[in-house]
Order: structure tokens, then sequence, then C-alpha cells
């Protein structure tokens, strides 16, 4: 992700949707910083009304995969966004942490081959990020 990109696409969104994008880049930004592989913001807005964004990210390693999250909710709530939900399970192959308007997934890399997000939601404008 580019920062004119970013800017640009702020410039046209009003202060809500300005503020759920924000939250996606900060989520994807920690997960890349924290080495997270192929990270991913897909757009839901036009798609579902349950959330604005999905951030996916992938680790070789469960261990791996939660530090990630972790990162994710410390970056989060320094920005003053915290998580409605999370599930970080001992040993899970799928973290989920819900912030309302961001859903963050967190998975390993065969756990995200085989649920396949970015497929499912095939239709949604994505964006590969990096750090």
């Amino acid at each position: 992700m580019r920062g004119d990109e970013s800017a640009v696409r702020k410039d046209t969104m009003n202060e809500g949707e300005a503020l759920t994008r924000s939250m996606a880049e900060i989520a994807a930004r920690a997960a890349s910083e924290m080495f997270g592989k192929d990270v991913t913001i897909i757009d839901l807005k036009e798609l579902v009304s349950y959330t604005d964004y999905f951030v996916v990210a992938s680790a070789e390693t469960d261990r791996q995969a939660k530090r990630i999250a972790e990162e994710v909710i410390a970056r989060m709530v320094e920005e003053g966004h915290r998580p409605r939900t999370r599930r970080i399970d001992e040993a899970s192959e799928w973290i989920s942490l819900d912030f309302t308007d961001v859903v963050v997934h967190v998975f390993t890399d065969e756990a995200r081959d085989y649920y396949r997000l970015e497929s499912l939601w095939r239709s949604a404008p994505q964006e590969i990020v990096e750090a």
C-alpha cells in the first residue's frame, strides 16, 4: 500500500469511512511488521452489513500467529480501538479479532490455504499490504 493511494482514498471518504479504513490499515501494518505473510485488506463495505473490512494474514506456526495477533491488539489499543471479541486459543490455527468495523484473521499457512477467505470474497476489492 503506497501512502499516496491511501491519502487519495481518504479524501473521497466521509469521516466514519476514513476511520474504519484507518483501523484496517493500522491492523494490517502491525501484522506485516510482525512478519505476517501475505497481509491483505478485503473491503466488504458494499457486500455485508456486519463489518467494513477483513484483514487477513498468515504465519508459519501457531505461535507466530498468536504473536502477530498480540501485536495487532497492542497497536489498535494504542490508537484507541479495543477488540469487541477475540478468539485466541492455545495452538489455534485461526485467530480472529473483532473490532466491529474491522475483523482481523490470522491463520497458519495451512489453515489459510484451507479456508481461502480471499477466494470466498473474490468479488470484494482486495489490497496486499507490505511493511
